[in-house]
C-alpha cells in the first residue's frame, strides 16, 4: 500500500514524537478512520502538532488529507491480497532459497519504486534532459554503476554526457559546469559527501540539479531542483547494494524511456546507428 510504504520508507528519519505516530498507525491501520487528530495524538502518546508534522513529512497537506489516502488504500482490493514475506538471507540458505528471496526482494523494490516515484518530477527531469547543453553525472560505488548506465543510455541518443568514476574528476567536472548544463547526482542514502559537494558546486553555477536517492528527507534532495526518490532497503547479509541498485536502475530506465518516447522522431536514427556500430563485433 502506497501510504504504508511511505511511512516505512521514512521511519528511521522521523523524530521521536513522529516515530510514535508512525508506529501506532502501522500497528492500528484500520482504526485511523475513526480517530480525530487529537485522538490519534492521545493514542500515540504525543501531540496533535507532531501528528500534523508527521503527515507533512510523507507529503500530505495535513492529517485529513493523510487519513483519506490511507482509507482509500485500505479499501483497494488489490491491497488485500496475501503477500508472502521472506526473511533475510541467512548463511544456511540453499542456492534455491537465495534465488527465491532475492527475486522476491527485487520484484518488490521495483513495484515500490513505481509507487514512490513522483510523475511530475519525472516529467520535469525529462524536460531538463531535453534542454541541457551538457549533462554531468555524479555517483560512486554501486551508485556509480547506475551513473555509468545512465551515461551510456544518453550517449546513444547523442547527448553530451560527462561521467568519471574518480571522485576528484567528478568534482573537477562540477567546478566547470555552467548555466544551461544539467547535473545528475545519484546516491541512495543522499548523504554521500563527495556527491553532495559535487552537486552543491553545480548548484552554485546555476546548473539544473537532479538527485536520485531513497525516499525521504536527505541532504541531496534539499539542494536539488528535481528529486527522484526510490524504494529499497538493504538487509543484513548483503555483499553490496542490491535492492537499492535495482531501484535506482528502475528510475534511470523510466527517465530514459520517457525521454526517448518524447523525442523518438529525432533520436531513432541515433539509436539505429549506435546499434549498427557494434553489430559486426557480435558472434554469429
Amino acid at each position: 500500500m502506497k501510504v504504508i510504504l511511505k511511512i516505512k520508507a521514512i521511519l528511521t528519519d522521523l523524530t521521536r514524537a513522529e516515530k510514535k505516530v508512525a508506529e501506532y498507525i502501522l500497528e492500528n491501520q484500520t482504526k485511523i478512520a475513526d480517530l480525530s487528530v487529537q485522538e490519534l495524538a492521545t493514542e500515540a502518546a504525543t501531540s496533535p502538532a507532531s501528528v500534523v508534522r508527521f503527515c507533512k513529512k510523507i507529503n500530505f497537506s495535513g492529517y485529513q488529507d493523510f487519513k483519506i489516502a490511507l482509507i482509500k488504500d485500505l479499501r483497494d482490493p488489490t491491497n488485500q491480497q496475501e503477500i508472502k514475506v521472506y526473511d533475510d538471507i541467512s548463511v544456511g540458505d540453499s542456492v534455491e532459497v537465495i534465488m527465491k528471496k532475492l527475486s522476491h526482494d527485487n520484484i518488490k523494490v521495483i513495484k515500490d519504486t513505481i509507487y514512490l516515484l513522483d510523475i511530475k518530477a519525472i516529467k520535469k527531469a525529462v524536460k531538463a534532459i531535453e534542454q541541457a547543453e551538457r549533462i554531468c553525472i555524479f555517483g560512486i560505488g554501486a551508485s556509480g554503476l547506475v551513473a555509468r548506465d545512465l551515461q551510456y543510455k544518453l550517449m546513444r541518443v547523442k547527448k553530451t554526457v560527462i561521467y568519471y568514476a574518480d571522485t576528484h574528476a567528478q568534482l573537477a567536472s562540477a567546478a566547470n559546469i555552467e548555466k544551461g548544463d544539467l547535473a545528475v547526482a545519484i546516491s541512495y542514502s543522499g548523504e554521500t559527501t563527495e556527491i553532495y559537494k559535487a552537486l552543491k558546486t553545480a548548484k552554485k553555477s546555476e546548473a539544473t540539479c537532479i538527485s536520485i536517492t531513497k525516499y525521504g528527507e536527505n541532504s541531496l534532495k534539499k539542494i536539488s531542483d528535481i528529486a527522484l526518490q526510490v524504494a529499497g532497503s538493504e538487509k543484513n547479509l548483503r555483499l553490496g547494494a542490491i535492492t537499492s541498485r535495482i531501484a535506482q536502475l528502475t528510475a534511470v530506465d523510466i527517465l530514459f524511456v520517457a525521454y526517448a518516447k518524447n523525442n523518438f522522431s529525432s533520436i531513432s536514427d541515433y539509436l539505429k546507428t549506435t546499434r549498427e556500430s557494434v553489430v559486426e563485433f557480435k558472434m554469429d
